[in-house]
């Protein structure tokens, strides 16, 4: 029975926007085995009963499902919910998120058990089986992030939307912690990571219910706004880019700041064939007379969308490969090159239209 009880759990993730993870043959092998990491065969007959999306099943009502008396199933699910393998209180329950599922094992820098057989099942279920495909973007290529901008290089006079600059977006959250990134985690513990020495591990700005959660296990470190801030101007700084939820809504949980070798949204469009993987902000990178053909624009960008022309005198920017970031822009001591308003898909008005038109277009993914 327990076997079809991890099924079950792929199945009910399975039902949200995201979906789970699956090869040729039905359910992906390798992550059947990454939730045996999460969930005892004891345990995962009782969370076969949840559901995704923050839609809560009873103790009483997994009770009844199970056979099994209320008493011994709040003995099992509340310690899973304080080790955050599920959400619960009260007696009620949910799956979490997919993306705490895939990185449950690497939000702690410290190697724990069953961390790098975690980190290596990851590798199967969502590199080689391709999975990062429907992680990143939908599958008529809907994105689920979006790039940031480096608001302190835009133009003079160029429009900067609220809800496309970090420090507002930061401001508007009320709860904000910063937790090890899980991308460069994993590769760290691998022992794989190929930015090491260039860029720290460096965390990723959670916000709201998602620094709520993490600050409910212990996990991370709590800031206030303007620590944010400033820790998100240094790792910019550094060359890391900003990403965030692709809407404009109030309410984000999570800031990220990318590299082009670990991370599970941007490697799509820097290492794997997802072009669509992220969204790009509203600008690109442009270049003026005073460049001196130092190169350190193109040394930085991530999506090889700078090249230097001699002819011209001048470093020549394709926009149809540059994601608007700016990370660029901080390398020149010339201040050449800077960022210029170039208007593209805006992004969703609210998560709740962003993940309903995810969840559609990948229902069809497998017809």
């Amino acid at each position: 029975m327990s076997e079809t009880a991890y099924k079950k759990i792929a199945k009910n993730i399975d039902q949200g926007p995201l979906t789970a993870p699956r090869s040729k043959t039905g359910y992906s092998e390798a992550f059947i085995e990454h939730l045996k990491l999460l969930y005892t065969p004891q345990e995962a007959e009782l969370v076969c009963h949840l559901k995704m999306g923050m839609h809560f099943t009873s103790a009483a009502e997994i009770a009844a499902a199970s056979g099994q008396a209320e008493s011994e199933v709040r003995a099992i699910l509340d310690p899973l919910g304080k080790k955050g393998r599920i959400i619960g209180f009260g007696g009620m329950y949910a799956l979490p998120p997919i993306q705490v599922i895939f990185n449950h094992h690497q939000f702690k820098e410290e190697i724990g058990p069953d961390d790098l057989k975690a980190a290596e099942l990851y590798q199967n279920y969502f590199i080689k089986d391709g999975f990062y495909k429907y992680y990143e973007s939908s599958k008529k290529g809907t994105q689920i992030m979006r790039v940031i901008p480096v608001h302190r290089t835009v133009r003079h006079g160029q429009k900067v939307l609220d809800t496309e600059e970090a420090h507002k977006i930061i401001d508007a959250g009320k709860h904000l912690r910063l937790v090890s990134c899980p991308c460069r985690v994993r590769t760290e513990k691998l022992g794989v990571r190929e930015c090491k020495g260039k860029f720290p591990i460096a965390s990723c700005i959670m916000m709201e219910t998602s620094a709520q959660y993490f600050e409910a296990l212990g996990i991370g470190k709590t800031v206030i706004a303007e620590e944010a801030k400033k820790y998100f101007d240094e790792m910019q700084d550094l060359g890391l880019v900003g990403t965030t939820e692709n809407y404009e809504a109030a309410g984000h949980t999570v800031i990220c700041l990318c590299c082009n070798c670990c991370c599970s949204q941007l490697r799509g469009r820097t290492r794997w064939e997802n072009p669509e993987a992220v969204a790009p902000a509203n600008f690109a990178a442009e270049s003026s007379e005073d460049c001196i053909l130092c190169g350190k624009c193109a040394e930085r960008c991530f999506f090889k969308a700078i090249t230097i022309d001699e002819d011209l005198g001048r470093a020549m920017v394709d926009e149809t490969k540059c994601m608007g970031c700016g990370v660029c822009t901080l390398a020149c001591d010339q201040e050449a090159i800077r960022l210029k308003r170039v208007e593209r898909e805006k992004p969703y008005p609210g998560p709740r239209e962003l993940f309903k038109k995810v969840a559609i277009e990948n229902r069809e993914k497998y017809k």
